[in-house]
């Protein structure tokens, strides 16, 4: 249903994913392979001769090897639900689908400003990672001494989405988004039992290889879970009915079709809320759905070794409802947040998101391995097979503690983190030979790489100097990598004002969208540069929407 260029039809694609559904019940494993779903047959099928055992849609020319991610239900429902199915109706304001960073805020702004609002979570409860927030121009980066040219930050978002991004809705990102994390910190401070501490910018803007690592991130000292939980407990403070285990599962709309409402089941039964101002879809991404995946991704974004969000409800329930209303995607292909460190044990090996040597399978260094984590990640997913091998000597806990530098993390916790999926070797020769390159190769590789650490220059690449630590030391390691996937950021096409557009680019009148089930700002890639931008755009816009709905904006 996600992608109506394909070959899978509307109602053909959803009835499939209504039916893998069934039976993702019984995937029990996060990375193992699971059998092919008659999608995904489909989808292969359609690719052409080319597609060999990939199971997507476009051409998987080097038969790339996928390792799916845990499947989560999917809520939507695509048939019409029946009035009589229908056990008990409630009037509100708004409805905001999904609790995590988007959802929590939107309900916090819209409680705080005399909305009647409804939180509605597929979960058992909230959902959340990470420990900072972007924004600009705000309190904690002021306090820090932390400049950020707008303009510049504007034309490089752009570049970076090669202008396949609605400029406006960043600009009023860059514009809006100091005022939005002022009103948390605000929110935060008037919250009791608020767990968040701090709010505080460490590091500065830095550069490499021409590109601008933007110091747009504000962290959380009690991280974003405390964050989410207190926006919550902020929302409920002024009003506003939280229910768990309560996915949204289909939008009302009038004789006009202007969405007027949700139907969503609870206990097995199906509840209608009536929102007279609007409905909110923040329920997240789709990176636990294969049949979406498989259709709008480049399979070497999908050949990752780790699919790593721990919360395990998002299907694209928001993607497919809006959708159904006649809601725009992004254009295609999508993009997926992809990390390095992806280990073969199907996790990320949090030491090796640093910066590390890398080399490819001819036993040779291909990217600088400083810059940001996008970057790397592209050029790992680039080589043949899309992986790489990290290479270490000596004193692993010593090595990690200076390659990580500001982030509060323990070397010892991230060696005990890459231990087993290690490979150890007394000499290069042997690592060589562990993992099946060719000597010479790697051999000279690693004499140039130590000749550049002793000069303080990398001549091949311009890597970062403070990372560069010699190979000198037995024993030597390697870690085989691929990328490793957070959440996917494309979704439905929005305004400025967190509206939903349709085909022909006008709003859907009463229908909003957030954080990862919203689109019009990534393409290509997501741009780790700058810095915390996705959990930045969910507390933006989630305050931006509460105001707008009661008509601020």
């Amino acid at each position: 249903m996600i992608l109506e260029e394909a070959t899978t039809s509307r109602r053909g694609f959803v009835g499939a994913a209504a039916a893998a559904a069934a039976a993702l019940a019984v995937s029990a494993t996060g990375c193992a392979a699971a059998p092919k779903s008659e999608s995904s047959k489909a989808a292969s099928s359609a690719a052409g001769s080319n597609a060999g055992t990939g199971e997507t849609l476009l051409p998987n020319l080097e038969n790339l090897e996928f390792h799916k991610p845990t499947a989560a239900p999917v809520a939507f429902v695509d048939g019409q639900i029946a009035d009589g199915d229908i056990k008990e109706t409630i009037e509100c304001d708004v409805v905001v689908c999904g609790a995590g960073m988007a959802g929590a805020t939107a309900a916090a702004s819209c409680s705080q400003h005399g909305l009647a609002t409804v939180l509605l979570e597929k979960g058992a409860t909230f959902a959340a990672r990470g420990s900072e927030i972007g924004a600009i121009d705000d309190r904690a980066h002021k306090a820090a001494g932390v400049e950020i040219d707008k303009k510049k930050l504007l034309d490089d978002a752009m570049v970076s989405a090669d202008y396949r991004a609605d400029r406006n809705v960043w600009k009023r990102y860059i514009d809006r988004s100091g005022e939005a994390m002022d009103w948390a910190i605000d929110t935060s401070e008037a919250t009791p039992g608020s767990k968040c501490g701090d709010f505080t910018v460490v590091g500065a803007n830095t550069e490499s290889d021409g590109v601008i690592t933007w110091a747009s991130g504000v962290r959380v000292a009690g991280g974003t879970p405390a964050f989410v939980e207190m926006m919550i407990e902020n929302a409920k403070s002024h009003g506003a009915d939280v229910r768990y285990n309560t996915p949204a599962c289909q939008l009302v709309r009038d004789g006009e079709g202007a969405v007027t409402g949700v139907i969503a089941k609870a206990d097995g039964s199906y509840i209608k809320f009536n929102a007279k101002k609007g409905v909110v879809l923040a329920t997240g991404s789709y990176d636990q759905n294969w049949d979406i995946l498989s259709q709008v991704a480049r399979p070497r974004d999908l050949a990752v070794n780790a699919w790593i969000n721990p919360t395990l409800t998002e299907a694209g329930d928001g993607h497919l409802m809006g959708q159904a209303v006649g809601a725009a995607i992004d254009d295609l292909p999508h993009v997926l947040m992809n990390d390095p460190a992806g280990s073969t044990a199907g996790t990320r090996a949090n030491g090796a998101i640093f910066a590390f040597p890398r080399v490819n399978a001819e036993g040779k260094r291909f990217v600088n391995e400083s810059l940001s984590f996008e970057f790397v990640t592209n050029s790992i997913m680039y080589q043949t097979g899309a992986r790489d091998y990290l290479l270490m000597s000596g004193d692993l806990e010593a090595a990690f503690d200076t390659m990580k530098g500001v982030i509060p993390w323990k070397g010892s916790d991230l060696v005990a983190q890459c231990k087993d999926v290690l490979i150890e070797a007394n000499s290069i020769d042997e690592l060589a030979e562990k993992i099946g390159v060719d000597k010479d190769a790697l051999k000279a590789t690693v004499e140039r790489y130590n000749e550049f650490c002793a000069k303080g220059v990398d001549e091949d690449f311009g890597k970062n100097p403070t990372t560069l630590l010699p190979l000198d030391q037995a024993p030597f390691y390697a870690l085989e990598e691929s990328g490793s996937c957070l959440v996917t950021v494309s979704g439905l096409k929005i305004n400025e004002k967190s509206q939903v557009l349709d085909t022909k680019g006008a709003a859907i009148e009463g229908l909003y969208a957030l954080g990862n089930t919203s689109g019009s700002m990534f393409f290509g890639t997501y741009p780790h540069h700058i810095s915390a931008v996705s959990h930045g755009r969910c507390v933006c816009f989630g305050y931006l929407v509460g105001r707008t709905l009661a008509g601020l904006e």
